[in-house]
């Protein structure tokens, strides 16, 4: 995939900004624009105090000039828009609305800006609603354009796509729009190779262990599947807990207030509540956007988290659909900042036989429980392992047989 630094596509020239209502263009431009001390904003939607407190509701500073030009008629805009720039000489300056004035007065708007040479001196960036063309876009040395998807289920996704960038290569390159606390944030991967791990991590079963030849790599994505009765979240607690005891920093997410499936790791009197665990409740409704993702890749950097258990991941399949996880994966890997070895567990076959369709091919492991039965697929192996296992109570563990 193409790279590109986006602050740097709106440090010059002619800039436009285009999508359908509630697509996130003029959170965007703030945001870009924030970057810039003297900005002049000119709008024919909002007033000033309007805007300046939805900027800093979403968390973007506002622009040092707000203008109101509801009042203002088309043709008279570009004579005020012109005088303000000679007179202010701001080091940026927005026009948000252009689709707002008749195509005659926006083609006099367009003539201004190059007559008064505006766009040789600071940056000028056009914001306007819909996708159509326009006089805007032959004039305009980069064209973005931002789309908002809504499925049937609920999940919101948006993407910011380079349309056009005069003397650079990324066109018609598509990006993920995370709206985040901080304002919004998009996600542009960087495209490297992708290092081979050098260390291990243990699974928490010395029988496993041996098998794997000292445990998963470390870094690795791992799938975690079992029955509906819970199987699955109940071994990834042993888990978590004997990881936590040798060392490492463990972020456990889940979706119930309660997490009951710990009941069986108190049944074997092994405490889960450790100084290295932190259990996090996250509702399954706030997976409707790319932002958790975004969020728990954040948690897992500034924890400086080994492994990450995201639990009941049936539930986000079920409720949401899959259309949400390659991008979620995409996401969530791309801001991660250290080798962190993430498990995903799901308490349904089902579930897993769906997601496994699109992200089957990113999952580094995939451990299937049945009573009984552990079957295991590593990258290390043609053919799957295959284990049997069974409660000592003794031991306060599960233990695992090679078949």
């Amino acid at each position: 995939m193409s790279t590109c630094n986006l602050e740097d596509l709106f440090k010059e020239g002619v800039v436009l900004v285009k999508g359908l209502p509630g697509s996130g263009k003029t959170l965007l431009v703030a945001k870009a624009v924030s970057q810039f001390k003297k900005a002049a904003w000119f709008t024919f939607y909002e007033t000033e105090d309007r805007l300046r407190k939805y900027l800093s509701s979403v968390g973007v500073n506002p622009p040092a000039y707000i203008f109101d030009l509801i009042s203002v008629g088309g043709r008279e805009a570009a004579s005020f828009i012109v005088e303000r720039v000679l007179q202010l000489k701001p080091d940026a300056v927005v026009i948000d609305g252009v689709n707002a004035i008749s195509g005659e007065a926006e083609r006099e708007l367009v003539h201004a800006i190059f007559y008064h040479g505006l766009s040789r001196e600071v940056p000028v960036i056009l914001v306007k609603e819909g996708t159509e063309v326009t006089a805007a876009d032959y004039i305009a040395d980069v064209i973005l354009e931002l789309e908002h998807r809504i499925y049937e289920s609920g999940v919101s996704i948006r993407y910011l796509k380079i349309l056009k960038s005069r003397g650079r290569p990324q066109q018609y390159v598509t990006f993920p729009l995370v709206i985040t606390e901080r304002g919004p944030v998009v996600i542009t991967p960087i495209e490297k190779n992708r290092e081979p791990p050098s260390e291990r991590l243990t699974t928490g079963a010395p029988e496993i262990d041996e098998a794997l030849g000292g445990g998963v790599w470390r870094g690795s994505l791992v799938a975690v599947v079992g029955p509906p009765d819970g199987l699955a979240s109940k071994l990834m607690v042993l888990t978590a807990v004997e990881l936590s005891r040798r060392g490492s920093k463990v972020l456990y997410h889940h979706h119930k207030v309660v997490p009951t499936f710990t009941k069986f790791a108190e049944a074997l009197g092994v405490k889960w509540q450790r100084p290295n665990i932190h259990w996090y409740y996250h509702p399954v409704s706030e997976h409707k956007s790319l932002t958790w993702w975004f969020k728990s890749a954040q948690m897992v950097n500034e924890g400086e988290i080994d492994v990450h258990f995201a639990d009941q991941y049936e539930q986000v399949v079920s409720s949401l659909g899959v259309e949400l996880l390659v991008e979620a994966a995409r996401v969530y890997q791309t801001i991660l900042k250290r080798p962190v070895t993430t498990v995903l567990v799901f308490n349904s076959y089902e579930a897993w036989d769906a997601a496994s369709k699109h992200v089957g091919s990113i999952v580094d492991y995939v451990f299937r429980f049945e009573h009984g039965r552990l079957v295991a697929n590593a990258p290390d192996f043609a053919s799957p392992i295959e284990f049997e296992f069974k409660i000592d109570w003794e031991k306060r563990r599960v233990v695992y047989t090679r078949r």
